[in-house]
């Protein structure tokens, strides 16, 4: 970590804290509309995370120097051409 980061950090981290202690109760009405939309943007994020896990997946591997295992064809079935409407 570089010094510069925790001396960043800390006076964050009190205002927050801060911030948190110092609010009153809101006495606020959440709907059913509202639930939904709380689970929707959950469930997006979790799918994100999963598109970008994905899409990063063998430079995570490769982090730790792990190389992936490649796929070989599979050779119980010989690769047969392709017919099409003309060919017979």
């Amino acid at each position: 970590m570089r010094p510069g980061f925790v001396s960043r950090i800390f006076p964050l981290t009190l205002s927050v804290l801060f911030v948190g202690i110092s609010t009153n109760n809101a006495h606020a009405y959440l709907d059913a509309g509202t639930g939904s939309m709380i689970l929707q943007v959950v469930l997006g994020g979790v799918a994100g995370l999963a598109i970008a896990g994905r899409l990063y997946w063998h430079k995570f591997l490769s982090l730790f120097g792990i190389e992936p295992r490649k796929s070989e064809p599979d050779q119980s079935e010989p690769e047969r051409p392709i017919e099409g409407p003309g060919r017979r």
